[in-house]
């Protein structure tokens, strides 16, 4: 249906500034390889598919190489015009389409006006676009430039180096790349900062230990299936992993998970700690201390030796949403319980995503299993997603930073092959992808051909599994013909 000028409109940030900055917009091409499996190959073969098992295909290979994304927020003001035609553009495709039964929203970016509407308020199963919940949550609740520490602590009562997760989940096996996301701090240059600080206190031989305790429950969620780890789709969700628990040489076209991320974390630094001249020993001696400094019992005290931060926050979202991984999705879930003094679990993250945008969005009847977009029980409707897409384009926070994240048609991530026909549409639309093996979603931005910023939530589920790909081309048409629309 058509909106009418009677539609009520939903609950809006209490923050509303310019936009999005041409510098947040600004997206360089980054690799592919680590793209969520359903979103790249909805055809994967395992508990979303059918059998027999179904070839996969090659990742997309990137059609551009260090090329600045035009910035939106360049053209947010009220002098272009707002679109007056969209409803016969949709229609247009809708009626053409092979695939029926759609939930689409589409607003007016800075007015929040609602261009069209159709079963906009009906829960749908979103794939991987649940990951635009879990992202704003975190912005939101962490902060875009917070930073995830892994540290190491030392116990001289005994001489035990601790090495402590801290939700870390992008740890690089070898020294930190500042320029990095993935990797951005390694698990060498801790272990060499280890060494260095124990060398200082004349101490040459510990013993190791690994706390995890950051997450509590269960690490891998009930609704997920153990196959999809050697898949590469999932692995257990714990405070410290090497690459999100990729194993496995890089140039691989396909790459399983880990069934213990932390444990292979924890060999890596044992590893590179004994590189770096100390002793690791199963009963070492403790340190030589004054009487001054000698502690016993309950009166000894852990110091830190050493610390390795992640990439901020925004950046690791950003990940999250252009690669759409999954384990780092739900990652961010257990941080965004946390940063809400609930205990950093699957069980509490899914909630906490909700509780940190009821300020945002009137929640209406959306319902989370995870936050990463695996289960077929999570329900958000089309009405709720554009909801928080208008509030980050007129945020004055680190929710701004959220449009800008997410994959450019035709350029990056899961929209790297999408889109790239269209010289209006490539380049323009930001938006993230969600596919199961009968569900298809997008939910973003585009700036249309009169310079007019609009955003959008279309999806559809319970689709034929052969009829999955028409699902999809039917989306990229709607969002095709925004770009283009002059639309008055």
């Amino acid at each position: 249906m058509n909106p009418t000028p009677e539609r009520k409109k939903s609950k809006r940030s209490k923050k509303a500034v310019a936009g999005i900055t041409a510098g947040s917009l600004a997206v360089v091409l980054g690799g592919v390889a680590a793209l969520d499996a359903y979103d790249v190959f909805p055809e994967l073969p395992g508990i979303l598919t059918t059998e027999p098992a179904i070839e996969v295909q090659d990742v997309p290979s990137p059609h551009a190489q260090g090329k600045d994304v035009p910035a939106p927020a360049s053209a947010l003001d009220d002098s272009a015009p707002v679109p007056t035609a969209i409803p016969d553009e949709v229609d247009k495709v809708l009626s053409d389409a092979k695939v029926k039964g759609f939930g689409i929203e589409i607003r007016d970016g800075l007015s929040d006006d609602i261009l069209y509407a159709k079963n906009e308020n009906k829960p749908r199963t979103p794939a991987s676009v649940t990951k635009v919940l879990t992202g704003s949550a975190a912005l939101l609740t962490i902060g875009g430039e917070k930073r995830l520490s892994t540290t190491t602590q030392f116990d001289p009562s005994t001489s035990t180096v601790t090495l402590q997760g801290g939700g870390d989940s992008l740890l690089g096996a070898g020294e930190s790349q500042p320029g990095a996301v993935n990797g951005h701090a390694g698990l060498a240059t801790l272990a060499q900062q280890t060494a260095e600080s124990l060398k200082s206190q004349n101490v040459a031989e510990v013993a190791l230990d690994l706390d995890t305790s950051r997450y509590s429950g269960k690490d891998f969620s009930p609704g997920w299936e153990r196959v999809d780890i050697a898949k590469g789709v999932i692995t257990p969700i714990q405070p410290l992993m090497i690459d999100t628990g990729y194993v496995g040489s890089k140039d691989k076209e396909w790459r399983g998970r880990s069934e213990h991320p932390a444990k292979d974390a924890f060999a890596v630094f044992t590893k590179e700690l004994k590189a770096a001249g100390i002793t690791v020993s199963k009963d070492p001696q403790p340190a030589d201390a004054t009487d001054d400094d000698a502690q016993t019992g309950d009166e000894a005290k852990l110091t830190e030796l050493a610390e390795v931060e992640s990439a901020t926050i925004s950046e690791i979202v950003e990940y999250a949403l252009v690669h759409s991984d999954n384990v780092v999705a739900e990652v961010l879930g257990n941080e965004v319980a946390i940063a809400q003094g609930e205990p950093g679990s699957l069980e509490a993250g899914p909630q906490a995503v909700l509780d940190a945008l009821s300020d945002t969005v009137d929640l209406g009847q959306t319902h989370l299993e995870d936050t990463s977009g695996l289960s077929y029980d999570n329900q958000i409707s089309p009405h709720d997603l554009t909801t928080i897409l208008q509030a980050s384009v007129v945020a004055d926070d680190s929710l701004s930073d959220l449009i800008a994240a997410m994959p450019v048609g035709g350029l990056t991530g899961t929209l790297t092959d999408r889109f790239t026909k269209d010289r209006n549409a490539a380049g323009a639309v930001h938006a993230k992808t969600g596919t199961l093996s009968t569900v298809t979603s997008l939910a973003g931005g585009v700036l249309d051909a009169d310079g007019r910023y609009l955003v959008f939530t279309l999806q559809i589920d319970d689709v034929d599994k052969d009829k999955i790909l028409e699902a999809r081309k039917t989306v990229d048409d709607i969002v095709a013909a925004l770009a283009n629309c002059g639309c008055r």
